[in-house]
């Protein structure tokens, strides 16, 4: 499929660099997997939409960094967080990515798999284990959280970590949006 935002039709020229650039900022040059079509014709996934607006995609990225940040949530319970969120949304892009980004954090395959089918992975921790269902529920969140729940994901992990899955939850919707706006393809469910 095509995308509904080629970059020859950007408002600016530069699009194609500052996007790339921004990405590799964001990784810190280690990027492990494709943010660009085949052809150059386009950015993939989220990425293509948001180069259509460079200030918001700036602030996007500086917003990423810090929530990405292990100061803001550990790097285990981010990566499962988004797991969770991606199994109830259709972003084969994104699971193609966090699969492999998953592994990277030392999730075997088979928690991967589970984790991106909505099913809690076996061996991880009550911290880990907590982080997934909050993202589960927070991506499916229409009012406020009741006390129980709370209560239940406050015993399990620090207030900081807490709010540091909402962060990545929130900007992780938003970039959803965006790439259910570019019309996502069913070529990445093919690589996973």
């Amino acid at each position: 499929m095509a995308s509904r935002f080629p970059l020859s039709e950007a408002p600016d020229l530069a699009a194609k660099q500052v996007m790339e650039d921004l990405m590799t900022d964001l990784w810190k040059g280690n990027r492990q997997f494709p943010i660009m079509e085949d052809d150059e014709t386009a950015m993939l996934g989220y990425l293509a939409p948001l180069s259509y607006n460079l200030d918001v995609a700036r602030g996007f990225f500086d917003v990423a960094k810090t929530a990405f940040h292990p100061n803001s949530v550990k790097p285990r319970n981010r990566e499962l967080a988004v797991m969770a969120l991606i199994s109830v949304v259709d972003i084969p892009y994104m699971a193609y990515c966090h699969r492999r980004l998953g592994g990277r954090l030392g999730l075997t395959d088979q928690q991967c798999e589970d984790a991106l089918s909505g099913k809690v992975p076996e061996g991880l921790n009550d911290e880990e284990t907590a982080a997934y269902r909050l993202g589960r529920v927070l991506t499916t969140l229409a009012g406020p959280l009741d006390d129980a729940t709370y209560r239940d994901f406050s015993t399990k992990m620090e207030k900081a970590q807490l709010v540091g899955i909402a962060n990545i939850i929130g900007g992780y919707k938003w970039i959803t949006l965006l790439g259910q706006l570019n019309g996502e393809d069913r070529r990445w469910t093919d690589e996973q």
